[in-house]
């Protein structure tokens, strides 16, 4: 049996977070992380600190921030996401400015606040189609009652086929399509989505169900699937490597399809 490792495809993780501790960059925790990527042959995480309240103020949101800028100085494996809540557009606007024009990141991202189609968004959507980068919306297909009440605006593969109507020149990315809840539904409604668009959906999350990425390959394109990780490391390298996919497929999973989002850049 041939055994192919990842680290020669250079992967870039999507989808990944570092966290605060006291209102400062939790360094255990950011070098916990930045061993992982390493041991395991990722060669740059995107991280973000988001927070899962129902609707976090500038000065939260900002500090989550912080917390990135910090983790970007701790290790040039960590490439920055900024974090806002839209509901505050004109303070999510400022600090897409600081966080991206001027401090370096390469993307937003969005937590469940609002749907991804939810007309609140048209400030940030609009905002980051003029910079060109990418906005990151964490998201899955939730059924049982639990966790419906605690995510109530969890965005899902339909809400993202309106938004990419709503926001025609916004790189929107999907999060984990592993990360738990109804995947082939997901699949299902999105295989409805006219190619090209501006659309991507990441591997990330610990769910490994057998054919799940090979299903998704078959969905979407190799071209508009994004390796991550959403913190489950083996998991997330294992199930594209274990998809039986081609060199060229797992090259544009695993770093190419980032690159060529990171190449429309405008900021």
């Amino acid at each position: 049996m041939k055994i192919i490792s990842c680290k020669k495809f250079r992967p870039v993780d999507f989808h990944n977070h570092v966290w605060g501790k006291n209102g400062k960059l939790d360094r255990e925790n950011a070098k916990s992380v930045k061993e992982a990527v390493e041991f395991i042959g990722i060669d740059r995480a995107c991280v973000s600190c988001p927070l899962t309240s129902d609707s976090p103020a500038p000065a939260e949101f900002r500090a989550c921030n912080d917390v990135i800028f910090e983790a970007m100085k701790f290790s040039r494996r960590f490439l920055g996401f900024c974090f806002v809540n839209p509901g505050y557009a004109r303070e999510s606007l400022a600090e897409m400015e600081r966080c991206i024009v001027r401090g370096g990141m390469i993307g937003v991202k969005l937590y469940h606040q609002y749907f991804i189609c939810d007309p609140a968004l048209h400030p940030v959507m609009e905002y980051a189609a003029q910079l060109g980068i990418p906005v990151l919306m964490h998201a899955g297909k939730v059924t049982d009652s639990v966790s419906l009440q605690q995510q109530p605006r969890l965005s899902n593969a339909g809400h993202f086929l309106k938004a990419l109507k709503m926001f025609p020149e916004t790189i929107l990315v999907q999060g984990h399509i592993g990360g738990g809840g109804d995947w082939e539904w997901n699949l299902r409604t999105l295989a409805a989505l006219k190619r090209p668009a501006k659309y991507y959906l990441d591997t990330g999350g610990s769910v490994i169900d057998s054919g799940m990425i090979q299903r998704t390959v078959a969905t979407l394109g190799e071209d508009r699937i994004l390796f991550a990780t959403d913190m489950a490391y083996e998991e997330g390298v294992g199930k594209i490597l274990d998809a039986g996919l081609s060199e060229q497929q797992l090259q544009k999973i695993f770093s190419g399809n980032f690159s060529r989002i990171l190449s429309e850049r405008r900021a």
